[in-house]
């Protein structure tokens, strides 16, 4: 990371990327698009569906119309994609991440404050939230709903910033997409990248301040690395 910093200083926040970071739920996601859009006509590969993750709704329709033309369907694949993709959710449960409780208990113990960055429509992340019993650690959410610009702008990272009253100096970013990094760097933040199914490039991992294989281990850095307050 350009800071050239070893250890954070004094960090009194932590947001919080969601889906792919907390909750296992991009394999969800990408099996309920291709779904819809089959059912359409329409093929989705793998690598393609890695262009979605950590956008908005707004990237991802710029993007498929780019692909399949002004005339492709967005409104009624987005519908039937959060339908099917909500459906299996309901009915298989949506595991959350390794170390995700632990990480935020300890958080709330040294006096951190938590707050969440995410994509995802604010009533599927209360819902998510809710179902998960986490909701009570995050003091706010900023949804794309919230902001101008999506990830790799920076505006949903600064929002939570000024929602927390932190500056943006003070706050750490846990995230999994190499878009939200960007966005977390340009915010002036300090980005932990956890990848899930996105990996870091070089340059990602240049603006990451530690790239690391899960949030179990995220919590081990705090313990031993993380400038924090005791």
């Amino acid at each position: 990371m350009n800071r050239g910093l070893s250890v954070l200083p004094d960090i009194r926040a932590a947001i919080f990327d969601m889906d792919g970071l907390l909750f296992d739920t991009e394999s969800i996601a990408r099996w309920a698009w291709k779904q819809a859009l089959a059912s359409h006509g329409y093929m989705m590969s793998d690598d393609f569906y890695k262009e979605f993750v950590g956008r908005d709704l707004f990237w991802r329709e710029k993007i498929l119309k780019q692909r399949y033309g002004n005339n492709f369907p967005f409104d009624a694949i987005t519908t039937q994609r959060i339908e099917i993709g909500d459906r299996r959710e309901l009915q298989e449960g949506l595991p959350l991440k390794t170390g995700v409780l632990d990480l935020l208990y300890q958080l709330n113990h040294l006096g951190i404050v938590v707050a969440l960055a995410t994509g995802t429509s604010r009533s599927r992340t209360i819902r998510r939230l809710t179902n998960a019993g986490i909701l009570h650690y995050f003091t706010t959410i900023v949804t794309s709903e919230d902001v101008a610009e999506g990830k790799p702008a920076p505006d949903i990272y600064l929002e939570a910033s000024r929602r927390i009253n932190v500056a943006p100096v003070q706050c750490v970013v846990f995230e999994d997409s190499c878009v939200g990094i960007e966005a977390a760097f340009s915010a002036g933040m300090y980005p932990i990248m956890v990848p899930d199914i996105e990996q870091p490039s070089p340059e990602i991992r240049c603006l990451a301040f530690q790239v690391l294989d899960s949030l179990e281990q995220a919590s081990d850095l705090l313990k031993q690395r993380l400038g924090v307050r005791s």
